[in-house]
């Protein structure tokens, strides 16, 4: 800054860095703090699903552990009825000749395998299936269901004889006897059934408290990822307003050192015998327009904020309202320029008199300018060649002087008859 910065240049740049500052803190305080919507917490949700699904498989594994039982007595009933537990006699050694008269002892029944067997051979596929469930839902071992456990899964273990063969049918059947038979005791299935029931009864209960958490467990949504990454928007539009703040700063420099550089070396030429010169170039620099622009920097503060306060989760949305600021702030800027035309030619001109101080007043040459007609002026003052505008600048001052003298003698002529009427001596 210089003395031939104009102070209104002064004042709207002030006026424009203070804008700018107010309205980018606050946009980057609303950007900083901005969260993402409340949602249903979808952790919490998907516990829930997962809680009610083993729920279902705690269910099955009553039924199962049920089932099997009631499969376990009756087949032990089956088992008394085809004499399972009778050992089988010997078989004859051809050797040895049977006596006449003595019968061969009498064989025992061949047990079928569908039925009872059968069921029971599926109901401990059903039951091992359950055992990692059971012990999660536990949380700790139990050591005396180990050799439950271990007996279903033994019988799973068994192969299913190919059906209508009654002798393999009858062996299957009988390896199940001796597979089941620590089982067939009276309640010996009652820790399987009771630990189940127990496992279901703690799942439906965490099912309900998950179910109620998934009610009302909510989450901040994340921020939505744009071109750029929210840091690096946010910089970006701060950085487009301290670039248009510096280029405002550097238009009121290179304006003033203009207006240095034109008049500074005409002072010595008013000396010289060319006052016109200097006075012409006054009033064509005070014809131009300011220097800064203020409309860039109010412009992209004022869109930063705006598109800060209207979707401060978009950071990209504030890169584009600065860059959108920047233009409408500067067109804005011009068209009040251009609507403005030439109103404060004379006042500019006036504070740069007060500075050069002129051999040839402004006044006199502003004095020959019809208000109104300051426009036209300073067209047709631009249109002509330095010595041409010099050489009309002085005539137009020395018309006004001539104007003020015979304004002047006119006066004083006046003056003398009124004091020569009051004194009463005649015309």
């Amino acid at each position: 800054m210089n003395e031939y910065t104009r102070r209104e240049e002064v004042r709207a740049t002030f006026i424009a860095s203070a804008i700018l500052v107010i309205c980018i803190a606050l946009a980057v305080f609303r950007l900083v703090r901005v969260e993402g919507r409340l949602v249903p917490d979808p952790s919490a949700r998907r516990q829930a699903q997962e809680s009610e699904a083993r729920v279902g498989t705690a269910t099955r594994c009553v039924t199962a552990a049920t089932q099997s039982a009631d499969a376990v007595k009756y087949f032990g009933k089956f088992a008394d009825q085809m004499k399972m537990g009778v050992p089988l006699p010997p078989p004859e050694d051809p050797r040895v000749r049977r006596q006449p008269n003595r019968r061969a002892p009498p064989a025992p029944p061949l047990a079928p395998w569908s039925g009872t067997a059968e069921q029971l051979h599926k109901q401990a596929r059903a039951v091992t299936a359950c055992r990692e469930h059971t012990l999660a839902g536990l949380g700790a071992p139990r050591p005396d269901l180990d050799p439950i456990w271990k007996t279903f899964t033994d019988v799973e273990a068994l192969q299913a004889p190919s059906a209508g063969d009654k002798t393999a049918e009858d062996k299957a059947a009988r390896q199940l006897y001796e597979t089941v038979k620590p089982l067939l005791q009276p309640d010996a299935l009652q820790p399987l059934v009771k630990v189940t029931q127990e496992v279901e009864a703690r799942t439906k209960t965490d099912s309900e408290r998950d179910k109620a958490r998934a009610a009302t467990a909510v989450v901040r949504e994340p921020l939505p990822e744009g071109l750029l990454n929210r840091r690096t928007a946010v910089s970006l539009g701060v950085g487009l307003t301290v670039i248009a703040l510096l280029v405002s700063y550097l238009s009121v420099r290179v304006a003033s050192m203009r207006r240095l550089g034109t008049l500074v070396p005409l002072r010595d030429a008013a000396r010289t015998g060319s006052p016109g010169a200097q006075t012409a170039a006054i009033l064509k620099a005070a014809a131009a327009h300011n220097g800064g622009e203020p409309g860039l920097v109010i412009g992209s503060a004022v869109g930063g904020l705006l598109a800060a306060l209207l979707k401060p989760a978009d950071a990209d949305l504030f890169v584009a309202g600065v860059m959108a600021g920047l233009l409408i702030g500067l067109a804005i800027q011009w068209a009040i320029r251009i609507g403005m035309g030439a109103r404060k030619w004379r006042a500019r001109a006036a504070e740069l008199s007060e500075i050069e101080k002129p051999a040839i007043p402004i006044v006199l040459v502003m004095s020959d300018v019809h208000p109104g007609l300051e426009g036209k002026f300073i067209e047709y003052l631009r249109s002509l060649s330095p010595e041409e505008a010099a050489s009309a600048v002085e005539k137009l001052a020395s018309q006004a002087e001539e104007r003020i003298l015979a304004s002047a003698e006119a006066q004083r002529a006046a003056l003398h008859a009124q004091a020569a009427a009051n004194a009463g001596y005649p015309m």
